[in-house]
């Protein structure tokens, strides 16, 4: 991969990881699902002129896709984020890619390899260790939250590769132009002191909701596909693996979180476990699950 296409990817590995302390700094003084609306209602302004016709019949699916990766999967992860620090946040989104591997195995017929297994089976007991001291019951919620954001997404990524919707761009503008509208309702009816909070809130906050709509959303997801465009998915992945190391580096610099023993171990364990997911690994050390025995197969990217 080019210098310039890896300097890129690691601006947006950068850019997301950053993200999650901006969430947490806005929803300091911001209600958490009316920010994610405010995120989607300024992206949407951007977004418009990507808006395509779709057929009548793609367009319930559209909507169901855009609804759970947008609406469901974006409310819940800012909910739980502002329950919990951001870089526990970080490590359990990860969940995200094993998530992905279980339900493309159950949805799409698509094959679970040794490497995957374990790899799923490395990230969840990554999880387990950050749950392993009980938690407060705020804290245990937004986590489940986060976990719960996690598979929205994941759901809403297998539904869209197995109806083979809009081009990417495409669905974010849709996308953001069906959340917005969905989590100002929502917002209406759950949170309350919205627009007093809005009126209130420092500069600081305001700055917090355009980096997650500009920065890490627009910026980030317009370098992403144009770097997909340039390479493959298998060339990229290793950078997807930063997002959380610097979410945990920016959090500590910025928000002032610790560092503790078992965050490292539910890192580190949950990072590998997403890596055996994501990377390519040399075939002759795994087999392919339902295989012979004795049988080593050439561990392809899925």
């Amino acid at each position: 991969m080019p210098l310039k296409d890896s300097l890129l990817a690691l601006l947006v590995a950068f850019l997301w990881g950053a993200q999650v302390t901006a969430v947490k700094i806005g929803g300091a003084e911001l209600p958490p699902i009316l920010m994610v609306a405010m995120r989607y209602a300024i992206m949407a302004l951007f977004l418009m002129p990507l808006l395509k016709r779709v057929k009548r019949e793609q367009f319930g699916p559209m909507v169901l896709i855009a609804t759970i990766t947008g609406t469901l999967h974006f409310g819940l992860l800012y909910c739980g984020i502002a329950r919990v620090d951001a870089s526990t946040s970080a490590i359990i989104y990860q969940l995200v890619a094993p998530f992905t591997l279980v339900l493309a195995f159950a949805l799409l017929g698509e094959v679970l390899k040794v490497r995957a297994l374990v790899g799923i089976l490395l990230a969840f007991a990554g999880i387990l260790v950050l749950l392993a001291k009980p938690p407060a019951s705020g804290t245990f919620v937004g986590m489940l939250l986060v976990a719960l954001a996690a598979l929205a997404f994941a759901v809403g990524s297998v539904l869209a590769k197995r109806l083979g919707l809009l081009d990417p761009l495409a669905l974010s503008a849709w996308t953001a132009v069906i959340a917005a509208p969905q989590l100002l309702l929502w917002s209406f009816i759950q949170e309350g002191g919205q627009w007093a909070s809005v009126h209130t809130a420092s500069a600081q906050a305001w700055w917090a909701v355009i980096y997650t709509a500009l920065s890490g959303g627009l910026l980030g997801f317009g370098l992403w596909f144009w770097l997909l465009g340039r390479n493959s998915m298998q060339q990229l992945s290793p950078y997807l693996l930063l997002v959380p190391l610097f979410a945990i580096a920016v959090s500590k610099i910025m928000l002032a979180e610790g560092i503790s023993q078992r965050l490292v171990i539910g890192a580190a364990l949950t990072l590998s476990g997403v890596a055996l997911c994501q990377l390519r690994l040399p075939g002759k050390f795994f087999l392919k699950a339902g295989g012979s025995k004795g049988q080593g197969v050439a561990d392809e990217q899925r």
